[in-house]
């Protein structure tokens, strides 16, 4: 069996192949350059770990610590690294031509919501019947509703007219 994140793990102790090592106290000052076998063993007296901390320097730098607490605080950063981070999501308004005066307002404002969550918006103006013969009107449409966002969106890519067959005019708008 072998066990999740194993690869992930600094080298530590016997593990460290290097004939000399740059050292780092347990109060986080600089000791020196010393001999492996040598940092080992005074981390040994300390009832510590010497834990590989950067690997590609020359040479390695090493700090003398506890390995499980010191895998423990990682964990627990990327953890908290990774509540901050914020999954955008592409987020789908569906319109159509013939929209009145109101629901363009409510969609203009569940379009501000999304923007300011940093979502991306995929705006489709759908097109019935003889409005597909207009498709000057639905421009007007999409450039109204460019302006109405301009503050806080702009427009990615083009405006694609009639995509994959469907009688609809799509457009993709990102937060500023």
């Amino acid at each position: 069996m072998v066990r999740e994140g194993l690869k992930d793990r600094p080298r530590a102790n016997e593990q460290i192949k290097v004939p000399y090592v740059r050292v780092i106290g347990v109060d986080k000052r600089p000791i020196g350059i010393l001999p492996t076998r040598e940092a080992i063993a005074l981390a040994r007296r300390q009832n510590l770990d010497l834990v590989m901390l950067a690997p590609n320097e020359e040479p390695p730098v090493c700090g003398i610590m506890d390995l499980g607490r010191y895998l423990y605080e990682q964990k627990a950063r990327q953890r908290e690294s990774k509540k901050k981070q914020h999954q955008t999501q592409v987020r789908q308004i569906r319109m159509k031509m013939k929209i009145d005066k109101h629901d363009y307002e409510v969609k203009l404002k569940k379009m501000r919501e999304f923007l300011a969550d940093k979502d991306r918006i995929k705006l489709v103006l759908w097109l019935r019947g003889r409005e597909v013969l207009h498709t000057d009107l639905a421009m007007q449409l999409i450039e109204r509703i460019k302006q109405d966002l301009a503050d806080v969106a702009k427009v990615e890519g083009q405006v694609r007219l009639f995509d994959e067959g469907k009688k609809s005019i799509q457009l993709m708008l990102v937060p500023k």
